[in-house]
């Protein structure tokens, strides 16, 4: 039982990390395609363009339950 838990909490937050970014991304080629860009490509871009804009913001929580998810499939699996 846990494992099997374990295995979808692992999928869901790496999904939705990486839904998330993809996003947050797509965000930041609308207002601007360098931004955009950055966004995709400098690590660590993401959260400077996300502590600027609301849409971000909501989408970095999302990112960190995500990663919660990941922490908490990886625990019920070990």
């Amino acid at each position: 039982m846990h494992a099997s838990i374990g295995t979808l909490l692992i999928i869901a937050g790496f999904s939705l990390t990486i839904l998330s970014q993809i996003v947050i991304a797509l965000h930041a080629f609308t207002g601007n395609p360098l931004q955009g860009v950055l966004c995709l490509f400098v690590p660590l871009y993401v959260y400077r363009y996300a502590q600027k804009h609301a849409v971000g913001r909501v989408l970095m929580r999302a990112w960190y339950a995500g990663l919660a998810a990941l922490a908490a499939g990886t625990v019920l699996l070990s």
